[in-house]
């Protein structure tokens, strides 16, 4: 059971494999107390799925063999488990692992919230950084995939441009970046040159560019419900009025867009038709070609969103509308935040030509310009082939975790439960059953360490509460399993109640 490695770590196994080991190092017990490193070992492999619920963890004796420590720290160990949830113990039965681990009270003080969609969002982006908590919530890479360290050295080579790169830069952004976008947008088939690119600060930036140039307050602008919930709230912003779409499997309803362009002349469509936030579905070649008629036809822009293109995990390539768009009528939105750093908050559009330098004006007025120093550190990464390394790297971890829990959801849910496909980008889109009462399956499965987005902060009107997005990116496989098992489980239960019409009606019949 025990491995001595040198002269102070030690590892034991508590199950098969290599994958489930506790190893502790006694030269670090001034700074992390040995009870400690053995009671975080053993929650790292709860939180795995290495063990699983109801396994029994090994003896206190063993371990203190194990680990050549006393048994008073084994107890230690297993009593800091006890107290945060992650185990309970029987006398004469032993010490066993439960997922029933209590969150802290300030975040189920969180999830009694009202579910408003600032109000959410805000809440979830607290409670990702809980150690207690397997977030599925939030759309954002690994940490632990960033090529930070790769990255900091191309910035570091660019010291000798340094007094240049850290003044003020073009408005448009820097040229060598603009023509490395070209040529990677090349590869998907849109034909743009690098003047015909405007460097935004992240995606969000130019949504607020596209909807300032085309848009007067009160105006309306088709968009997809659900949508990515940033744009709902930019249009709130500039008091522009939404016109909901319905997603189907293969992208938007074209006929509620026909009508909508026919009767009620919207100035814009904005969209996401490659691995669409929330859903994950991928817009069919037909009904882009048909979309872009329509919007020739009727005058509409459409703003496409394509901060997910990048991140196809099948096979061949995905073209964005841009690529289809021989009318100029698309203003095409791209990003660094989803295929590598969120963090350097750098974006970028092609404008249509007939609009362009109204938005130079926008930018101009706004913004001036964003870091040229970042902007041609992504630029010499991107030259370095460092960028395609990366997207080599992630993407066959990133379907692999979309696969489990694509796969976890099949063995967990009951079949009164449905789920999208995605084959790409972050999120899976799952529907529930209507008798499901949604801020108990909320919180209760909060309660129980797994946090979700509610699809109610998706859509135009926050009437609809049958939906959840759940995001795969930032999770292992073990984790993910873990955590729709314990989404199953409350779903299932929640499902065995009678529903509050049922029982009215039961309680409506005579007894005889």
């Amino acid at each position: 059971m025990n491995s001595k490695v040198g002269q102070s770590i030690f590892i034991v196994s508590f199950g098969r494999g290599e994958d489930c080991q506790v190893t502790i190092d006694k030269a670090q017990k001034e700074q992390h107390p040995l009870y400690m490193q053995i009671a975080d070992g053993v929650v790292r492999l709860i939180r795995d799925g290495q063990l699983p619920d109801g396994a029994r963890l090994p003896t206190v004796r063993e371990l203190s063999q194990g680990f050549a420590v006393t048994r008073v720290t084994v107890q230690n160990a297993y009593n800091e488990l006890k107290t945060n949830g992650w185990a309970d113990a029987t006398i004469g039965r032993g010490t066993f692992v439960t997922f029933a681990q209590p969150v802290h009270s300030e975040t189920i003080e969180i999830a009694v919230n009202k579910m408003t969609p600032d109000r959410v969002m805000a809440d979830l982006s607290v409670i990702k950084e809980k150690e207690d908590i397997i977030s599925l919530a939030m759309g954002e890479p690994d940490r632990a995939l960033l090529p930070a360290k790769a990255f900091m050295k191309t910035l570091r080579q660019l010291e000798a441009d340094a007094n240049v790169l850290f003044s003020y830069g073009p408005y448009q952004g820097d040229p060598q970046l603009r023509q490395m976008l070209a040529s990677l947008l090349r590869e998907r088939g849109v034909r743009a040159s690098a003047e015909e690119f405007i460097i935004t600060t992240g995606v969000t930036q130019g949504l607020s560019l596209s909807v300032s140039a085309l848009c007067d307050v009160g105006d309306r602008v088709l968009v997809e419900q659900p949508t990515y919930l940033g744009f709902l709230n930019l249009l709130k912003t500039y008091q522009l009025q939404p016109l909901g779409v319905p997603m189907l499997e293969d992208g938007p309803c074209v006929e509620t867009i026909e009508r909508f362009m026919r009767e009620e002349r919207p100035r814009a469509y904005y969209t996401v038709p490659q691995f669409h936030n929330p859903t994950g579905s991928c817009m069919s070649l037909e009904k882009r070609k048909k979309i872009l008629a329509l919007a020739k036809q009727y005058d509409v822009t459409i703003i496409e969103d394509d901060v997910y293109g990048q991140l196809h995990y099948g096979e061949g390539v995905i073209q964005p509308m841009k690529a289809l768009d021989t009318d100029d009528i698309v203003v095409y939105l791209g990003s660094f935040s989803k295929m590598l750093f969120p963090g350097v908050r750098v974006g970028f559009m092609i404008p249509p030509t007939s609009f362009k330098e109204r938005l130079m004006s926008f930018v101009r007025a706004r913004e001036l310009c964003g870091s040229p120093f970042v902007q041609r550190g992504l630029a010499e990464f991107m030259r370095s082939g460092a960028l395609h390394k990366h997207l080599s790297h992630i993407l066959p971890i990133y379907k692999e975790r979309c696969d489990a829990m694509l796969a976890a959801l099949g063995e967990s849910m009951p079949k009164e439960v449905a789920w999208t496909r995605p084959e790409g980008g972050y999120c899976c889109w799952v529907t529930l059953p209507e008798e499901i009462e949604f801020g108990e399956l909320y919180r209760e499965t909060l309660r129980k360490g797994v946090a979700f987005t509610p699809g109610v902060v998706f859509f135009q009107e926050t009437s609809s509460t049958r939906h959840l997005r759940l995001c795969f990116c930032t999770q292992t496989p073990q984790s993910i399993h873990k955590a729709i098992r314990i989404l199953g489980d409350v779903v299932r239960r929640l499902l065995r109640r009678p529903s509050k019409q049922s029982l009215h009606m039961e309680l409506q019949q005579p007894v005889v």
